[in-house]
């Protein structure tokens, strides 16, 4: 085996796309290399925002190969008189051969009888050094970037114009050490000009790393060469290394409590090929904005670690591509950006608490939410009334729930219009919850429900606002969030600008998910409690649009399909196999929609007691799928025992009668209702369903039709995997 090194010199690559780049690279290499017969092995890939590095152990020379080429039946290859027909001929002659050079064998083993001609075409192989230009082309043309961009650039691979997310500036291209010859020609008039990238031995450092050196040619021998003459240069080609030295630097700084770093690690690694970590610090005066202001400025304007002691952000630790010596200039920079933004956002803070956040409802009626659907006003006036519809209509809120979650949807819109959001509109709804705090409003759950309805977000479970928001509330948020997405989804869907594909501009899928993750996760109630019956929210919803969207039906109809389709997703992301979520979601009483909350209770009770049963719940399964096969056939209304004529009818509808009244929880009826196997497959060993008798038929569908009814009301178990 030779060693392969390829290095892809270029201009720098934006952090988001090196990681899929990273991997693309070792799979497209693969793929090239394996349809080329080079036998890879051992192939890996490295990146910085610089460069991208392939090794890998591929062959020598290609080994020699025989590759069967079938013609026409042997029945087809000879005349009557023995003659070869023009079919045999032409097959000869496209294999370069005269009809008596080819063979005769078996092209499917399924038919041994069936005989065809036979060409055996022997290729010899080549050396691998003749076929790595073209591999390195194929591997260059099939790399996908979210943007390519023309930089007059051609490859001498038969296809012209060469595109690249980003310009190529030079590349090595090794085997066992000798350079493999590939250029990048420059285009000029359509056509090919010199060549702007050869391939050789030589790579280059860090910019502007080590002092003394930087900026010198560097010539490599291997990939472990590469590796070691650039960590010397101060590249650190493995991103994990450079991880591992930012989350060291960050350990270093932070003091004895780990900071939450916001992901930014794995972001700054794909930042920088030398990282280290600084340090900056904010004025005391700056200190008392609230830690939400600050870490947006800092984490998501700046892309800084906040650090402090407790709730209080004092620091900031953010990287850099140096070695450290000029630390103490670069932190002046970055504290003098950091400042400033923190002094606009005091200076918005002050002027908006200024004014009760009460008195900015009015003024949403300046702000549009869609040009079809009106404005912020009209959005906020249309949430009061979907959250008096859950108080007043549907009972699901007790009386301080309705008052608060009705107070807190007329003002969750309403920092739509303070200087702070306009400045950062991240902090939609966070602004609203703060200011009614230092506002001192007397309800703390209206300014809870107001900083998070726009959450939840993610699918996860334990994702926020899980441990901002609990007891009265939840229930307060859940009402304010709920009413919020249904209103959206509403409006969009009757205007028919619902997602397709993968398009989904408006984020309705985000919106439709944290909907079933508030009803799921958020909406307190005990078993003598409503929970909200989602169907009836959808036409609420609807309905508050009134004569803005023309079929309200159609709407409805659509919108609860979808809905029904995020349900299913989201209880999928959960970890629940899909055959489990299509029988809970295919039981008929009650329907998912109704009630989502109870849809996942009975799921996980499902996939506990299944996991307990595996086998037994496999035989029911296809029991079950042949009782509904019967069943389509009709239904017996009733059961009289007098009519029974096998032991196994009996025994059937006698268990049955047990489990009809017996009481407990999902996970205790589930387990009782496995014990039917027994029975279940002895009524179909013995007992002839459909019986000639009509009375007897229909007592026996009967019996059928009562025993999938104990397990409609928790799962419909024929759709499980058995």
């Amino acid at each position: 085996m030779a060693e392969f090194l390829l290095e892809i010199g270029c201009e720098e690559i934006p952090a988001g796309w090196l990681p899929g780049l990273t991997q693309q690279l070792r799979e497209r290499f693969l793929e090239v290399a394996e349809r080329e017969h080079l036998d890879p092995t051992a192939v890996a890939s490295d990146s910085t925002p610089r460069r991208l590095v392939l090794r890998a152990d591929v062959a020598a020379r290609q080994a020699d190969r025989e590759e069967p080429v079938w013609g026409p039946a042997v029945e087809a290859a000879k005349d009557a008189s023995g003659a070869w027909t023009k079919a045999a001929e032409g097959f000869a002659r496209k294999c370069g051969v005269s009809p008596e050079a080819l063979q005769q064998g078996v092209k499917d083993a399924a038919r041994p009888g069936d005989q065809y001609l036979l060409y055996v075409r022997r290729t010899e192989g080549r050396s691998t050094r003749e076929i790595l230009p073209g591999v390195i082309a194929g591997v260059l043309r099939a790399l996908a970037f979210p943007k390519r961009m023309s930089w007059d650039a051609w490859i001498e691979d038969g296809k012209g114009s060469f595109v690249f997310g980003r310009p190529i500036r030079w590349m090595v291209a090794l085997m066992d050490g000798a350079v493999v010859p590939f250029a990048i020609h420059a285009l000029a008039e359509g056509r090919r000009a010199d060549p702007v990238v050869t391939s050789g031995d030589t790579t280059w450092g860090h910019r502007f790393l080590p002092r003394e050196a930087a900026g010198r040619p560097i010539r490599v021998r291997s990939g472990a060469d590469l590796r070691e003459k650039l960590r010397a240069a101060c590249v650190l080609l493995d991103p994990t290394e450079r991880e591992k030295r930012i989350l060291d630097g960050l350990a270093s700084v932070a003091g004895p409590a780990p900071p939450d770093d916001h992901g930014l690690p794995v972001e700054w690694r794909d930042l920088v090929e030398y990282p280290t970590v600084v340090v900056g610090k904010i004025p005391a005066q700056l200190r008392s904005l609230p830690t939400e202001v600050l870490e947006t400025v800092l984490v998501h304007h700046q892309k800084y670690v906040p650090l402090g002691e407790g709730r209080v952000v004092s620091r900031f630790a953010a990287v850099t591509n140096t070695d450290g010596s000029n630390a103490d200039e670069i932190v002046r920079g970055m504290e003098r950006v950091v400042v400033a933004r923190l002094r606009d956002a005091a200076f918005f803070y002050q002027e908006d608490v200024k004014r009760p956040l009460a008195d900015r409802v009015g003024d949403l009626a300046g702000v549009v939410f869609h040009k079809g659907l009106g404005t912020y006003k009209d959005k906020s006036d249309r949430m009061v009334r979907l959250v008096d519809a859950m108080g007043a209509e549907m009972g699901l809120l007790t009386k301080p729930e309705h008052e608060a979650a009705r107070e807190a949807a007329r003002l969750a819109k309403a920092d739509l219009t303070t200087l702070m959001v306009r400045e950062f509109p991240e902090l939609q709804g966070v602004m609203g919850g703060i200011y009614l705090r230092a506002q001192g409003h007397p309800w703390p759950n209206v300014s809870v429900a107001v900083q998070w309805h726009y959450h939840p977000v993610s699918v996860e479970e334990g994702s926020p606002p899980a441990r901002a928001v609990a007891g009265g509330d939840a229930t307060v948020f859940g009402a304010v969030s709920v009413a919020d997405k249904l209103d959206t989804l509403a409006g969009y869907f009757g205007l028919g600008l619902e997602p397709t594909g993968s398009s989904d501009p408006f984020g309705l899928r985000r919106a439709a998910q944290g909907v079933v993750r508030v009803l799921l996760d958020f909406w307190s109630a005990d078993a003598a409690e409503r929970r909200p019956n989602l169907v009836q929210l959808v036409g609420a919803a609807v309905e508050g649009y009134g004569d803005t969207i023309a079929d309200s039906a159609s709407a409805k109809l659509r919108l609860a399909a979808f809905l029904s389709d995020r349900l299913r997703y989201v209880l999928a992301a959960r970890g629940y196999p899909g055959d489990e979520v299509e029988a809970v979601l295919g039981a008929r009483e009650p329907e998912a929609l109704q009630d989502p909350h109870e849809a996942w209770v009975r799921l996980r009770a499902l996939h506990s007691v299944r996991s307990e049963a595996r086998v037994d719940f496999e035989h029911l399964a296809v029991a079950f799928k042949r009782a509904k096969n019967i069943l389509g056939s009709g239904a017996g209304a009733s059961v009289d025992p007098a009519l029974f004529q096998e032991a196994a009818e009996g025994e059937l509808h006698a268990a049955v009668g047990r489990l009809e009244v017996r009481d407990g929880g999902y996970e205790a009826r589930l387990r009782a209702l496995a014990g039917l196997r027994a029975p279940v497959d002895r009524f179909f060993d013995d007992v002839l369903v459909m019986a000639e008798d009509p009375r007897l038929r229909a007592n026996r569908l009967g019996l059928l039709s009562r025993t999938l009814s104990l397990f409609y009301r928790i799962a419909d178990i024929s759709k499980l995997g058995g």
